[in-house]
């Protein structure tokens, strides 16, 4: 109850870099979220939007290796519970929500890239055209782009600064990150 009214009286100050991170986000978030429902659904998407659409009738969810994990399921039909229904553009709002993550997670990782390395490579994911377009589908691309960031910005912050918190972040990470794709197997090997 203290923190409250420390963190609502938080104040970030306009800096250049401040604007730049603000300018990025907007573009991003613009980028991602504009006319997002205007094509139909790819084949790949169909099938995500036809279970998680069944996930959220109420019909539950049963696991296929063909599909991948069930984290993008259970997104989805959040997001269809959140929006009031099923459309081709409801579908993809929760991928063009991570996408848009994306973006500020090398804001984390300031320290270790400088300022001018993190901004560059908030810009190069802003604007780089296929993770702009991952962003934008229906699929688990997206979200295990960002767990597996999120992971490496945390281990590297655990190895900095020995904070327990670190580990504890990468761990709930490497976690969705199984609940997501399979390709995670890969990513912990490494």
């Amino acid at each position: 109850a203290r923190r409250l009214p420390r963190a609502l009286a938080l104040r970030l100050p306009l800096t250049r870099e401040t604007f730049a991170y603000a300018v990025l986000f907007v573009a991003a978030f613009g980028l991602r979220f504009w006319d997002l429902g205007s094509r139909a659904l790819h084949h790949d998407e169909s099938l995500h939007a036809y279970y998680s659409y069944q996930l959220f009738q109420g019909n539950g969810y049963e696991h296929s290796p063909l599909l991948h994990g069930p984290f993008q399921f259970f997104g989805m039909a959040l997001t269809f519970f959140l929006a009031g229904g099923a459309s081709d553009y409801t579908a993809r709002v929760f991928p063009a929500v991570f996408g848009t993550a994306l973006v500020v997670l090398p804001l984390l990782f300031r320290n270790h890239l400088g300022r001018t390395g993190a901004l560059a490579a908030s810009a190069l994911i802003a604007f780089s055209p296929t993770l702009l377009y991952y962003s934008r589908f229906a699929r688990e691309d997206i979200y295990a782009a960002v767990f597996t960031l999120g992971l490496v910005i945390c281990l590297w912050r655990y190895i900095a600064e020995r904070k327990p918190q670190y580990l504890y972040g990468a761990a709930a990470l490497l976690a969705l990150a199984f609940a997501t794709k399979e390709t995670t197997f890969i990513t912990a090997a490494i």
